[in-house]
């Protein structure tokens, strides 16, 4: 392909894809803000350092907040809860509006992932259960503004996700995409789901499996013993509460969680872009009533974080052996790749077509889009240490990088001014949402929720 074509493709792809580049502010209404995962509000933001508000504590692990909003167009905060809640936070007090019990009574329920709000101002959210000493089974829930149960879908074949779901409502329909791993007993495999809300009821439209996994012989690294554990040990961290952390309280285990898909809408056929814990790196487009398979490449059990999908179209995630790699999420061409010296697992931030800002686990890393390099010079190292270790993802507004880590962090685009609130200390796996007006919202170790006002 010729330079000349690849820069129309890239400022074609900067025109449809996402939407993000113009500057204006949104609902925070999914994991890492967006359909495609970016971490972005694109509005000029101030330091978080004193919380105007703190609420009551919830116990909070991984779950994520995100924001919607009421039928006066009031701000909500939702987050979900280790025993099996959906809360609902007022924005101008931090007060408590409603909670939602997603399981039975006595039932070992939890909410580990973020909800994900619709532009009809309905939360879709998973519930894990889990009984005895068997695997763990997703729900996925509609609960409308009001903290009313719509339906309730058990997805089939013991389908389990830690990751959350992404909603994309058109003029004609509301569809949700969910990552699962299915099978759990016998055999995992991978797959995608797509389910279009009715209304009062929800339809399975299509599930496609991302490939085949094949389990090797014992010692191979990839024994199905071996998953199971992996899943178990995912459950005992994001499930119990408080997070454990070392005796120092510095330092979480390595695991990660199962990854959320990122949305790419804007073009005639909607691509759902995921790399797994599985074996499959790959994209999919949605035609309306089926998945295809866009491209895929297979991988070894290699463990990564949740993708995001660039402006210009670049698909970019980090992994346990501390790469991050982009391809492009159209062709499936491997595009770069860096060594951050250091596993990631958080979700990268991209504010537009120059940067994508790292969390490794325990600094923060500048790189060039174009080519993932160290975005560096003479005054600018391309690397800030943070306090502790942290699994959560950077959220990037117009001139502000926000972390949670033991303290929250706000710092430049440069890396070089920085603010602290060392009275906060985050949980290291619950990442920072931001609203329209440039509020920061982050959840404290204790399962409080702090809000950090903002410039409009």
């Amino acid at each position: 392909m010729s330079n000349n074509l690849r820069n129309v493709i890239l400022i074609f792809s900067v025109v449809t894809f996402i939407g993000c580049a113009g500057g204006k502010s949104t609902r925070w209404g999914h994991f890492h803000g967006n359909l495609s995962n970016q971490g972005v509000q694109l509005i000029e933001s101030g330091y978080a350092l004193s919380s105007s508000w703190i609420s009551n504590p919830y116990p909070i692990t991984s779950s994520s907040p995100v924001i919607g909003s009421d039928f006066q167009d009031r701000e909500v905060v939702y987050v979900g809860t280790s025993d099996g809640l959906l809360v609902a936070i007022r924005s101008e007090d931090g007060s408590e509006k409603w909670k939602k019990p997603l399981g039975a009574d006595g039932s070992e329920t939890r909410v580990i992932s973020s909800p994900s709000v619709s532009s009809k101002r309905d939360i879709y959210v998973i519930s894990n259960r889990k009984a005895g000493d068997g695997p763990a089974r997703s729900t996925l829930h509609k609960i409308d503004q009001f903290g009313n149960r719509r339906w309730s879908y058990p997805f089939p074949d013991n389908g389990f996700t830690a990751g959350s779901p992404k909603v994309m409502t058109t003029q004609t329909e509301t569809l949700i995409f969910v990552y699962l791993a299915v099978g759990m007993i016998a055999d995992i495999q991978g797959e995608l789901f797509v389910l279009r809300d009715e209304g009062k009821r929800v339809q399975l439209v299509d599930r496609k499996a991302l490939g085949t996994c094949s389990y090797g012989p014992s010692g191979s690294g990839s024994e199905l013993d071996d998953l199971l554990g992996f899943y178990e040990e995912t459950w005992n961290l994001v499930g119990n509460f408080p997070v454990a952390w070392d005796e120092e309280g510095m330092v979480l285990s390595d695991r990660f969680i199962d990854p959320t898909v990122a949305v790419v809408s804007g073009r005639e056929k909607p691509i759902i872009a995921i790399a797994d814990n599985l074996c499959s790196i790959g994209a999919y487009e949605w035609s309306g009533s089926s998945l295809s398979v866009l491209w895929h490449h297979e991988h070894s059990f290699d463990k990564h974080s949740s993708a995001a999908v660039s402006s210009n179209g670049l698909m970019v995630f980090g992994s346990g052996d501390g790469k991050v790699q982009a391809y492009d999420v159209e062709t499936g061409v491997k595009m770069w790749e860096y060594n951050a010296g250091q596993p990631v697992f958080a979700t990268p931030g991209i504010p537009g077509p120059k940067y994508v800002f790292v969390v490794s686990k325990d600094h923060i890393q500048k790189l060039n889009i174009s080519d993932g390099i160290l975005a560096q010079d003479d005054k600018s190292p391309g690397k800030l240490p943070l306090l502790g270790a942290t699994h959560t993802s950077p959220a990037v507004t117009a001139n502000r990088i926000y972390v949670s880590a033991y303290e929250m962090l706000t710092v430049t685009y440069d890396l070089k001014t920085r603010g602290h609130d060392t009275n906060f200390h985050g949980n290291g796996l619950s990442s920072v949402a931001v609203g329209p007006d440039g509020s920061v919202y982050g959840v404290a170790s204790d399962g409080t929720i702090y809000k950090y006002a903002g410039t409009q």
